[in-house]
């Protein structure tokens, strides 16, 4: 795991732009349809019909919010690469904010025998989810934070 290239840079920004288009897209239509179908809602004569569009929209309306979690997580990894956001692309911030944990341990027996830290989210990773903010260790702790909260 090392810090990505130039050209990988290149083809992280590429397919990032390309997601980010398409995403759009995709959200422009769901809220289209989402407010077709709130238009339609008025003439619906049986509950049950109703019932059921009112389970649709909110369902369209879920998936919208997480296409536009997603956008927002695009749009921060494109300020990273640009040299932007709060962190550099391809690292972690939770293996950063430990290494330098580690380095100001106050033993430094244990810190000089302590494992270095990798600080860069693996690169097959960043192939399947270029957006990534964490390192997989990392992320199922996020994960886990927000199922209990």
């Amino acid at each position: 795991m090392s810090k990505p290239t130039k050209p990988e840079l290149a083809k992280y920004k590429t397919i990032l732009e390309k997601q980010l288009a398409s995403l759009r897209g995709d959200v422009g239509s769901m809220r289209d349809e989402a407010l077709r179908a709130s238009d339609q809602d008025a003439s619906v004569d049986h509950l049950a019909d109703q019932g059921t569009d009112n389970y649709d929209q909110g369902f369209m309306l879920g998936l919208i919010e997480n296409e536009e979690e997603t956008i927002k997580l695009i749009e921060e990894a494109l300020d990273r690469i640009g040299g932007g956001g709060e962190w550099e692309f391809g690292t972690c911030p939770l293996c950063v904010e430990e290494g330098e944990l580690a380095k100001k341990a106050k033993d430094p027996k244990k810190a000089a025998k302590a494992k270095p830290v990798e600080i860069w989210i693996p690169k097959a990773r960043l192939e399947y989810l270029p957006w990534a903010r964490y390192c997989v260790r990392h992320q199922e702790v996020e994960e886990r934070n927000r199922e209990s909260a």
